[in-house]
């Protein structure tokens, strides 16, 4: 009777929690999507025989994120292949981040036209590691990552302080090979009311040279005006942008440069999808 009642009782257990799981809803964890935009240009500027050329260009961005970040950026011009031009990929949990790429500077860059008209001197670091915890990041920069991995140009830091009314942005750059220092700061969002301003710096420590370039922000207009310790005042300029339809995006600006005394214009159609 003991062994009866002992298999009765395992019998019933057996079935309650078959019937327990066959209730159960199962969750399946739900993936992102990957994110596809992009958009076809038409842009006209003047070139350096003084004629106005246009060049048609189409950017596709795929972007995926939820525990892991993929982002990809392809570019092409009118009669060129579509290329990978910068790519990313890392993971965020917390305040703790790690990412993979070759956009991963932590160096102040210009926002002039082109790289030609800014001042401020921008180590390249072409794929590196970075990681971030909080407001801190450091980018350690690969000299060839398809060749050695362990291999490294040069190291990035940089930290973020939120004081209120600005962010202040503190970072250096330090090449292992030529053992240069290129020391770097920033400060971004100043409210002035209608305005924004914003403003960056780079000091050179081989070459003893001191950049800056300073920045305002109103109603879809953006105005810089750079120079050195060397020539105060080399470019003015600024960029004009404004939706006329859904997707449809209008550019227009120009460059002055104060020792050549040329004035660069240019205009441009975006359409974004």
């Amino acid at each position: 009777m003991r062994n009866v009642f002992i298999t009765t009782v395992a019998a019933m257990a057996i079935s309650t929690a078959a019937f327990a799981e066959d209730t159960v809803t199962k969750v399946t964890p739900t993936v992102a999507a990957p994110v596809l935009s992009g958009a076809v240009t038409l842009d006209f500027a003047e070139t350096a025989a003084g004629k106005t050329a246009g060049t048609m260009g189409v950017e596709l961005d795929i972007n995926a994120g939820s525990l892991a970040t993929v982002d990809l950026d392809f570019k092409a011009t009118d009669g060129n292949a579509l290329t990978l031009d910068t790519w990313t990929v890392g993971t965020t949990v917390g305040a703790f981040g790690v990412a993979v790429g070759d956009d991963n500077g932590l160096m102040p860059t210009t926002t002039a036209d082109a790289a030609a008209d800014g001042t401020l001197t921008v180590p390249a670091m072409t794929e590196s590691v970075q990681v971030t915890i909080g407001a801190a990041s450091v980018a350690v920069g690969l000299s060839d990552y398809t060749t050695d991995v362990t291999e490294v140009s040069n190291l990035q830091g940089a930290y973020t302080i939120d004081a209120g009314i600005v962010d202040v942005t503190a970072s250096v750059d330090y090449n292992r090979t030529s053992e240069n220092y290129v020391f770097g700061g920033e400060f971004a969002g100043l409210d002035l009311g209608a305005v924004t301003a914003g403003g960056m710096m780079t000091y050179d420590n081989d070459a003893d040279l001191f950049a800056y370039e300073s920045t305002v922000g109103v109603s879809g207009f953006t105005a810089y005006i750079n120079g050195t310790d060397v020539d105060a005042l080399q470019n003015v300029g600024g960029e004009w942008t404004t939706d006329l339809d859904t997707g449809l995006t209008f550019t227009a600006g120009a460059n002055y440069d104060t020792d050549a005394q040329d004035l660069t214009p240019r205009a441009g159609l975006s359409f974004n999808f």
